[in-house]
């Protein structure tokens, strides 16, 4: 009995120990977490934590961002003194603007026997737009290019020649210019006015349609975004231009993973062109 009741003390005393060493081992830790940009659908994102350990010498804290019916992305530091970086990883998610909980720096050392939580600031949202869609035949791969492909009036004027590189489409080859060389040479394409791109986006259409234009839309947004060129964009609510001297890129992202398909009695999208790129259509093989 007598054994028993100092086996019992001993383990009352170590859970207690374990409860102050897990308190003070995330006691004035601080942590902020880096921006969050937006992520394509079907696609991991990397998750980068700073901590602020303050002097103290910290064991095996975890940072977990709640994603809520998402589930959670975490980031480990196993040990951290001063500040130092955490990274994790953020699951492949589906389109959609997805709200973020909460996040919180938590700690089980010594023995896990209770897990202690500390809230922190967190990211208000994650941005998913649609995943970019591979067009065929597009020339030079740009986004003048894409849309070319994809029958856009007016965005297929060639800008200049330079040599082929592989990943380039046959279709773009300047046979005459090669011939003359000796040597492989495509056409490079850009928009004919100068002026960038301009997409009409109908959402008064059925669910699979919807999705086939926004992946071509998130494609063709990546595209001037890289080149650095503009995009006017129209869709049902929305009428704006985007790209230098614009609003920026990510907004429109953000419009592009909120995108929701329309009844066929809502109301068209905003006037523009007949020559303007309208989606959404089939691709031509």
């Amino acid at each position: 009995q007598n054994l028993f009741f100092l086996l019992l003390s001993f383990l009352s005393a170590l859970a207690a120990l374990n409860v102050v060493w897990s308190i003070r081992n995330v006691a004035g830790v601080r942590g902020e977490f880096g921006a969050l940009g937006a992520v394509p659908a079907g696609a991991g994102s990397a998750l980068t934590v700073t901590i602020d350990a303050g002097r103290r010498q910290r064991i095996a804290l975890t940072v977990t961002l709640d994603l809520g019916a998402h589930g959670a992305a975490a980031a480990r530091c196993d040990v951290a003194e001063g500040i130092v970086s955490a990274t994790g990883e953020i699951a492949p998610q589906s389109r959609g603007i997805h709200a973020i909980r909460g996040a919180f720096i938590e700690s089980t050392y010594p023995l896990g026997l209770v897990r202690v939580r500390r809230s922190i600031a967190a990211p208000r949202e994650l941005v998913v737009h649609p995943a970019p869609a591979s067009v065929p035949n597009a020339a030079g791969g740009g986004a003048a290019g894409l849309a070319a492909a994809l029958g856009a009036a007016g965005a297929d004027q060639p800008s200049g020649l330079r040599d082929f590189r592989d990943g380039d489409s046959v279709r773009s080859i300047h046979w005459r210019a090669t011939a003359r060389r000796g040597r492989m040479v495509v056409t490079e394409w850009d928009a004919s006015s100068g002026d960038g791109l301009e997409v009409v986006l109908d959402r008064r259409t059925d669910t699979v349609s919807l999705e086939r234009a926004l992946c071509l839309l998130a494609a063709l947004t990546l595209a001037a975004r890289d080149a650095k060129e503009r995009l006017t964009f129209h869709t049902q609510g929305v009428s704006q231009t985007f790209g230098p001297g614009h609003a920026p890129w990510e907004e429109l992202l953000r419009i592009l993973a909120a995108a929701e398909r329309l009844a066929a009695d809502a109301p068209p999208p905003p006037p523009a062109a007949t020559t303007v790129l309208r989606l959404p259509q089939s691709v031509p093989a």
